[in-house]
């Protein structure tokens, strides 16, 4: 009998864990203000992350106008988003990760394997949460 108590709470603790840390992943959808620091400066914009038909979206947003960016991916609080610019005349990849918190975002910039640098976004709808 305490061998099946046992198992049951085993089990009612494995299926109540992945429960659990979905509920805990923070919302980011919606519109956040990023700022990257890189070698050459430091530039904010703005990125706007949505759910289509096609799945998770997220676009650049400038003064300069909008595009989106090469891909986005979210794994829990787990952030990857990917954007190709034109540096100098030439594409260059810029990888961000980072963690994801309700009203922030923080994490690095990988910029094409030459460069270093990091990046921090805050929500811009944060007094509305």
């Amino acid at each position: 009998m305490k061998r099946l108590a046992m198992t049951c709470l085993v089990f009612a603790l494995l299926v109540a864990m992945p429960l659990a840390q979905a509920a805990a992943a923070p919302d980011y959808l919606g519109e956040w203000e990023l700022t990257t620091v890189s070698p050459v400066g430091e530039t904010t914009n703005t990125v706007e992350f949505k759910k289509d038909a096609d799945g998770l979206k997220a676009i650049a947003k400038s003064p300069d106008g909008e595009r989106p960016y090469d891909s986005v991916a979210v794994d829990g609080d787990k952030l990857t988003l990917v954007l190709t610019i034109d540096y100098q005349g030439q594409p260059m990849v810029i990888t961000y990760s980072g963690t994801i918190s309700d009203k922030s975002i923080n994490g690095s910039a990988d910029f094409g394997g030459l460069a270093l640098g990091n990046f921090s976004a805050t929500r811009k709808d944060a007094a509305a949460k």
